[in-house]
């Protein structure tokens, strides 16, 4: 019986997606074409990555809404033309990518991008007419996002590919923890394909059977900790985001 676990386990482990938070951002710039390349490198299974609108309709890879910690100058992405913007120099003298740039990362045979919408649906059009494009490469492609309206439109607009809700463990308003089953039961309304949920949830086997008997992927960010690693993996979950993709994978092995 002991031996049989220990298998189950084991399997478990090794399913897991690792997905490397903003590339390799353990060891490169987060969001630069840099972090991408040295993640698909590294062996990562998937890379996520954050995509804001700009001015001008063009979809910038960025985390923050201004470009200040980053570049050490405050433009707001919103506010700014996409040429503003290649102006400034983050660390290591890294430009702000373009999607289209960080996209053309991608390996051709394995792999997939994560694109996280930071700001809301409007942006749900240009990002349509761009993965359209690689319809014959779905596998390789999700969306994730903490705004629903985005989530919702996202899967309008590309029912081919996964869109999953994201979300911490508290309200961000109300500061109350967030009803796993309402949510569950909000994503199936929405016709999502599953929950990228925080590392502040109480996670175990069976919030993690909860979500998957409901149809739904079941995520967590960001781990990075090996011990941590294996033991969200031994608790069945599609993927693990991380900061560093190689300590995920060797704490797997």
């Amino acid at each position: 019986m002991k031996s049989l676990l220990f298998l189950l386990l084991s399997m478990n482990a090794a399913a897991v997606e690792i997905i490397a938070h903003r590339g390799f951002s353990a060891k490169a710039p987060e969001n630069t074409v840099a972090a991408f390349e040295l993640a698909w490198r590294s062996g990562t299974d998937a890379c996520e990555l954050d995509v804001h609108l700009t001015k001008d309709g063009r979809m910038a890879v960025h985390h923050d809404k201004d470009t200040k910690r980053m570049t050490g100058v405050a433009k707001v992405i919103a506010e700014s033309t996409l040429a503003e913007l290649r102006e400034l120099k983050q660390a290591g003298n890294h430009l702000i990518p373009t999607l289209e740039e960080a996209l053309a990362t991608l390996p051709q045979d394995r792999g997939r991008f994560v694109i996280e919408i930071k700001c809301g649906a409007e942006i749900v059009p240009p990002l349509a007419k761009l993965l359209e494009t690689m319809k014959p490469r779905a596998k390789q492609l999700c969306i994730i996002s903490f705004q629903r309206d985005a989530c919702i439109e996202a899967k309008k607009a590309l029912p081919w590919v996964p869109v999953l809700q994201l979300s911490g463990g508290k309200d961000k308003k109300t500061k109350e923890p967030v009803d796993l089953a309402k949510l569950i039961a909000r994503a199936k309304n929405d016709g999502l394909d599953g929950l990228d949920l925080g590392s502040d949830w109480k996670w175990d086997e069976a919030m993690v059977t909860h979500i998957h008997a409901a149809g739904l992927q079941a995520v967590v960010y960001t781990i990075n900790k090996p011990e941590e690693v294996a033991r969200y993996a031994k608790l069945g979950l599609d993927g693990i985001t991380t900061d560093d993709p190689v300590m995920a994978k060797n704490a797997l092995k």
